[in-house]
Order: structure tokens, then sequence, then C-alpha cells
């Protein structure tokens, strides 16, 4: 067989750095680009190349976020109303603003619980962009989510996360309804929303997050116990019918 010259043995290098060197660029630049589309969430904030890109799903009932406010405006009218006619006003103290922005991030959250609840998928997917706020929350509204499709909430502690955005939210409406000046028939007009909101969103939960229903993880039906298990070198033997 005939040996290769040194020429041929350089072109063979040659091409196989080449080659090397456009595989290695072409992987880098696909990863790239995945991470700039596809920025990481980093608990409640997004991290990655295009921060102010965050790719929802959208489905039937509208977008989670960036389609109005509250957030998931779609699924509750009485929470949409209700920042509607408060926000239209003009502030006279400056609490007001900082008092309507934390009302809107508790109306944002009976939304999306709700809107979470009654999706058919059962997954926890717009209350995962809603952020905890020690001033109104027990725990993150998408670990309350999480917990009610596995059917792993008690009532009380439901009704204890619910109680909490009941008492801060009318307190809230309260105070800005003095800091907007607005009439006593506009604030009870906006109380009024406020508890057909809480009413709606505390029916569709517990009826979600406390019945008898299979529990679901992740979209997927689960069993509600976990089935027992024998040994097979105990199935040979008889019950214990004597004295300790």
């Amino acid at each position: 067989m005939q040996q290769p010259t040194p020429a041929g043995k350089l072109t063979t290098f040659v091409v196989l750095s080449l080659f090397v060197t456009l595989l290695t660029v072409s992987v880098g630049a696909a990863w790239w680009a995945g991470s700039s589309t596809q920025p990481l969430i980093d608990g409640f904030k997004v991290t990655g190349p295009n921060v102010n890109r965050i790719r929802t799903h959208e489905g039937f009932a509208g977008p989670a976020k960036g389609a109005g406010a509250p957030d998931c405006m779609n699924t509750s009218k009485d929470c949409a109303e209700l920042y509607e006619m408060l926000s239209s006003k003009k502030p006279v103290t400056e609490e007001g603003p900082d008092d309507l922005r934390e009302l809107k991030l508790i109306l944002s959250k009976i939304s999306c619980f709700k809107k979470d609840l009654m999706g058919n998928a059962k997954v926890v997917q717009a209350t995962i962009y809603q952020p905890f706020s020690t001033s109104h929350d027990l725990e993150a509204v998408a670990e309350t989510t999480a917990r009610c499709f596995s059917k792993t909430i008690p009532q009380r502690d439901l009704m204890l996360a619910l109680d909490k955005w009941g008492s801060r939210g009318t307190f809230l409406i309260k105070r800005i309804c003095t800091s907007y000046s607005l009439s006593d028939g506009e604030e009870e007009k906006a109380l009024q929303l406020f508890g057909q909101a809480m009413a709606d969103i505390s029916d569709v939960a517990l009826g979600e997050c406390c019945s008898s229903s299979e529990a679901v993880i992740g979209g997927v039906p689960q069993k509600r116990m976990v089935g027992g298990f024998t040994p097979p070198s105990l199935n040979a033997l008889r019950t214990y019918e004597g004295y300790y």
C-alpha cells in the first residue's frame, strides 16, 4: 500500500481542523440562541441576555401577563373592574400609588390563582409569575396552587391564606379611597367588587383544593394514598395469636 505523502497528511489535518472548528461554532451559536430566547426563571426574577422577554403560555384564556392590569384580568371581571375604577383616579397623598401597586398584586394573585385552578391541564402556570409578598402572603401563591393540585393543603391553611388576602385587600382599599378622594358611594362599590372577587375565589379554591378527587401532579393524576407492601418472606407466616 502506498504511504501518504507529507503534503497529503497536511491536507487531511487542515480539513479535520476546519470541520472541528465549524462544528464547535455551530453548537455554540445554537446554545447561545436558545439561552437568549428562553431566559431562565430564578425564583420570580428572570435572568439571561434578554431579561425583558418572558415566554408565557397563552392558551385559550389569554396570556397571564402583558395583556392588561391586573394579571389574568380575563379570569375575574370583578378584579379587572375594581382596578380600572381605582387606577383612573388621581392620588392626593404620597401613600396612594404604593397602596394601589400592592392592591394590584393581590388582585393579580386572585385572578391567576383562579385561572390555574380552573384550567383543564391542572398545572402551575399563571401563578408562577406572581412574586411573594410578606405583607399579604403566607406562602408563594404558586406553592399554594401546587398543594391544591396534589391535595396536600388542609382547609385551615387555605382559609388562612385567603383571609390574609381579604383583610389586607380591604385595608388597602379603604386607604386608597382616602388617598384618591373617592366618594362614599365609590368606596362602597370598591369594597363590594373586592368582596365578590374573594367570594368567587374562595368557592373555586374550596372545590378544587379540598375535594376528594384524585391528586394531580404535573398534569398527571396520582393516587392519594400509597399502597402497602408486604415482603415475600412474610407471605408464608401465620398471624401471631400468642401473648407478649
